[in-house]
């Protein structure tokens, strides 16, 4: 990271920093609803279609269940759909929450996550349901990708950010758990931490803090 005395604005992701997740839980629930003979790949490295699609709001919540109901297996439901693609999330856990309020005494926080509607709904929801105020609350603003239509390591999604908020990329640290949105966002003039695998906000506090 550059010189920490100028850092004013913290970009957190949300997965793998703030919100445990799990694909394979996603993987195991949609092999138990699909169809037999149906190969579907639900690998995010590989960036299937259909996570591409909403995750840049390409689809809409329609075109998504439609989509899917036809590879189902018969009398599965819409909502179990969106259950098991919401599987892969796990709770926003508290010591996390606590770090974020420390943060915000330092730096103007922002969240930029690739995202999609049934998540964000998800676990806005749940967090909510936890904590009993709404995630907004912890951040200057927030970036979902479905809704700017841009998504990491896209340049174009730190180039909105930055400019809808009008932050100063020097001035600026993105906060993610893999490497190559890092990269851009060092290519996007910002600095960047990577949160290693399998750990969380709380691996790398002491960098900022």
């Amino acid at each position: 990271m550059k010189d920490q005395k100028n850092i004013k604005n913290v970009i957190l992701d949300l997965g793998g920093v703030l919100v445990d997740i799990d694909p394979e839980n996603t993987y195991s629930e949609f092999k138990r609803i699909l169809k037999p003979d149906v190969n579907i790949s639900l690998n995010w490295d590989e960036l299937p279609e259909i996570v591409v699609a909403m995750e840049t709001g390409k689809w809409t919540k329609e075109d998504f269940k439609t989509t899917l109901q036809k590879s189902c297996k018969d009398g599965v439901s819409d909502s179990q759909i969106v259950d098991a693609w919401c599987a892969m999330l796990h709770e926003f856990r508290a010591i996390r929450v606590k770090l974020l309020q420390d943060l915000a005494e330092r730096y103007n926080l922002y969240l930029l996550s690739n995202t999609n509607v049934y998540h964000v709904h998800y676990f806005e929801k749940e967090f909510k349901n936890r904590y009993h105020f709404p995630l907004k609350k912890l951040f200057k603003k927030i970036y979902y990708s479905h809704e700017i239509g841009f998504r990491k390591p896209d340049a174009k999604a730190f180039e909105f950010v930055l400019e809808n908020s009008k932050l100063n990329a020097s001035e600026t640290v993105m906060v993610d758990d893999r490497q190559d949105n890092c990269d851009a966002a060092i290519a996007a003039g910002l600095s960047a931490i990577k949160v290693p695998e399998n750990t969380g906000l709380e691996a790398i506090i002491k960098e900022l803090l």
